[in-house]
């Protein structure tokens, strides 16, 4: 067992599930500081959803490279170079499409 992985396992899956639930993204400094007119152009709750199951999904990784020395030994830079890559796709998903846009 690796300590350190469980301990950032369980911070980012705890991150990603607030996210999820749209609990934690009010507290953001950012958002406080955006304009009024800029806030209500953005679907928050969809956005919230998208990140907070990449963030979830990035603390299971590493609870898993946590529990198990045989996926931190030959997996675990493998799904995070695949998880890089998949929330590298996200995000230009969350620029180019209007989903997370207000008509």
């Amino acid at each position: 067992m690796n300590g350190t992985c469980i301990v950032f396992g369980l911070l980012f899956l705890t991150a990603g599930i607030l996210f999820f639930c749209g609990k934690i993204h009010g507290r953001l400094s950012l958002w406080k500081n955006m304009p009024e007119n800029e806030r209500q152009n953005i679907k928050i709750r969809p956005l919230c959803r998208n990140i907070g199951f990449l963030i979830a999904l990035s603390g299971i990784l590493f609870l898993t490279a946590g529990v198990f020395a045989w996926f931190l030994n030959y997996a675990f830079v493998w799904a995070m170079i695949g998880w890089m890559v998949t929330a590298g796709l996200d995000v230009l998903y969350i620029g180019k499409s209007r989903r997370y846009q207000v008509k």
